[in-house]
């Protein structure tokens, strides 16, 4: 996915029934459904903030990003929950409710050590109990780090 010369990728949905593809979103990136495939969140480009709407319907689009340059929207197991990484790199989350299409204002979560915020590469998930796999980079005082090669000629040896 290139957003270089002015370009910003769309959203489109392909239905293999007819083979055809409609357009969902003319400027959007990293879709993810919500658990129960009603919602779809993604960045809004080229404002780059993230957005909530219903799927396949119309209907309102909903933001719940307050800082551009937000990216990497991911839905909780219970698709209460919205979390999503600004670009100063700290974890945000949102309630989401879908009966009244709102959120509420986004909360910080944690600061990340994460590469960059940036579009089209997830660098972190949300396990089901809520727990997080965050991809980052190491702090300025970690552990050295070993590196064994040839480890599986060791196990043969008596």
């Amino acid at each position: 996915m290139s957003l270089e010369g002015g370009e910003f990728p769309s959203l489109d949905v392909y239905s293999p029934l007819d083979h055809k593809s409609t357009q969902f979103a003319k400027f959007g990136a990293e879709p993810q459904f919500s658990p129960d495939g009603k919602w779809v969140a993604y960045v809004q480009a080229p404002e780059r903030e993230i957005v909530v709407q219903p799927f396949p319907a119309p209907g309102p689009h909903v933001q719940v990003s307050n800082m551009r340059g937000s990216t990497q929207p991911r839905w909780s197991r219970d698709g209460r929950k919205l979390f999503f990484v600004q670009p100063d790199r700290k974890l945000m989350v949102v309630t989401f409710d879908p009966a009244t299409s709102s959120a509420s204002p986004p909360q910080v979560v944690a600061q990340t050590r994460i590469t960059t915020a940036m579009f089209g590469w997830f660098q972190y998930a949300v396990a089901a109990d809520g727990r997080f796999l965050i991809n980052s980079f190491p702090s300025a005082a970690s552990s050295p780090l070993t590196l064994i090669t040839d480890w599986t000629a060791r196990l043969k040896r008596p």
